[in-house]
């Protein structure tokens, strides 16, 4: 199957579709074994949140899950040259007290073999941050998966 603009987003749209349902396996089978995962950080002069490999983007997604419900939309998807752009509305809702957030952030997702093998998220940080930090998720303190190295695949 050629990658195309249809499949490309068809493919993001299934990793979104996956989170909404709370399946995480779901999400981390569009994924690449070595997917590089970066979120912007609060500040300028924070480091962003960065996450290697598929096991450790299970493990990130499987704490924020445990903490809170999620749904994720693409509102609008652009390919070219085999780097998707998106815009994602997204809801998150705390689990123990109902606490929400939703808002909009840019996705830039490129592909390796049908699969993401690389994200980078932008989103409203200090809004996203104060949510986590709400719901007792650290936002950038995941040492387990951060990574010094910000270099490219």
């Amino acid at each position: 199957m050629l990658l195309n603009s249809l499949t490309a987003k068809a493919i993001v749209d299934e990793a979104h579709r996956a989170w909404g349902a709370g399946d995480i396996e779901g999400v981390l089978r569009t994924y690449a074994d070595d997917i590089w995962f970066q979120r912007n950080a609060v500040d300028a002069s924070s480091a962003p949140l960065v996450i290697v490999g598929r096991a450790a983007m299970g493990v990130f997604l499987r704490d924020v899950l445990s903490k809170a419900t999620g749904m994720a939309v693409v509102d609008d998807f652009q390919f070219h040259a085999g780097i998707g752009r998106s815009r994602v509305s997204y809801f998150l809702k705390d689990r123990k007290t109902g606490q929400g957030l939703s808002g909009t952030y840019r996705q830039i997702v490129i592909f390796r073999d049908m699969q993401i093998s690389r994200m980078e998220q932008f989103h409203d940080a200090a809004r996203l941050t104060a949510f986590f930090k709400l719901i007792e998720v650290p936002p950038l303190a995941h040492s387990a998966f951060a990574t010094p190295d910000r270099g490219t695949n």
